[in-house]
């Protein structure tokens, strides 16, 4: 029997997710880079997979363990793992890609929904890893690990879902950022672009920023700000979907989480086989503002489930 879609075509009028928008700051624009990331980092060997649709761009650390997939937000790239890719490479076989249209992966020209970067990274697992891996996304990363664990349950042990805007249909304010991409600016001019729209980040944060919005496809930028992302996508038929153990992580409401309270029960009321971690003191960057927090809760919820699996 053929697995039920969950991308079907909103209506409007028989709207039942409360769909609100998702307001950025300045202090929350910067998850994609942050001032808490570490100097150093270990240089990992970036690698090309080539998927039906695009080229992927993809980092790979050594292999210490089982598959760990690490998938970045909007505007992101590998890189923004910067912060925890280290640690997590100690004990796991890591992975961290670029979605399309994002670093050096290829751009899929008006295929920037939620329904569309999971394509890819179904086909990673299936053909580059070749086993079940744990996911690991952030904010859209976590809108796609939660959209490749529902349609292929074989190919994920578990996944890890941080501050992920489930309910998101726009983000009008990703239109500065836009507006600063669309003029084919140099990485160093982007910086100076970039602060003029945020006057809080480290220089540092800025500058890491500036790299990752030049490597972006403008029309990333644009979906969030038409409301097109969310087209077609049924997070509610998703998160219900999704067999494998879940872990949501939700941000503090006061610091500009992606996902509101009532937002984060109802998912992890959806959720099978979930476990739900609030943290009251931390924006939508979790895994930058406290990263060993974020590293230590991350191994012990899959090394749970690695002891699980051991005993079936």
């Amino acid at each position: 029997m053929p697995r039920r879609s969950f991308f079907t075509p909103r209506n409007d009028k028989d709207d039942k997710h409360h769909t609100r928008s998702f307001y950025l700051t300045s202090a929350n624009l910067s998850w994609q880079t942050s001032s808490s990331q570490p100097n150093h980092m270990t240089i990992y060997p970036e690698k090309k997979f080539a998927a039906s649709t695009i080229e992927v761009n993809y980092a790979e650390g050594p292999n210490n363990g089982p598959p760990l997939v690490l998938i970045h937000g909007v505007g992101g790239r590998w890189a923004n793992w910067s912060a925890v890719i280290d640690d997590f490479a100690k004990d796991w076989h890591v992975y961290a890609v670029d979605l399309r249209g994002h670093g050096d992966s290829g751009r899929t020209p008006n295929r920037y929904r939620f329904i569309d970067y999971p394509i890819e990274i179904v086909e990673f697992l299936r053909n580059v890893i070749g086993e079940p891996a744990f996911l690991v996304g952030h904010s859209l990363g976590a809108v796609t690990a939660a959209g490749v664990s529902a349609v292929t349950p074989d190919q994920v042990a578990a996944a890890v879902l941080e501050d992920p805007p489930l309910y998101v249909e726009q983000t009008s304010q990703f239109q500065a950022t836009y507006d600063i991409r669309m003029k084919n600016l140099s990485v160093s001019e982007t910086a100076v672009e970039l602060r003029k729209i945020d006057t809080s980040s480290s220089n540092e944060s800025i500058a890491k920023r500036a790299v990752s919005v030049a490597k972006v496809d403008p029309e990333v930028w644009a979906f969030p700000g038409d409301g097109q992302l969310a087209e077609s996508w049924d997070p509610d038929a998703v998160l219900s979907e999704i067999k494998t153990p879940v872990l949501l992580m939700q941000a503090s409401t006061d610091m500009g989480a992606a996902l509101s309270d009532s937002e984060a029960t109802k998912a992890d009321d959806l959720l099978i086989n979930g476990r739900y971690v609030k943290w009251d003191d931390v924006g939508h960057g979790m895994h930058d503002a406290q990263p060993e927090r974020f590293v230590e809760l991350v191994n012990t919820f899959l090394t749970q489930i690695l002891r699980k699996q051991a005993k079936t």
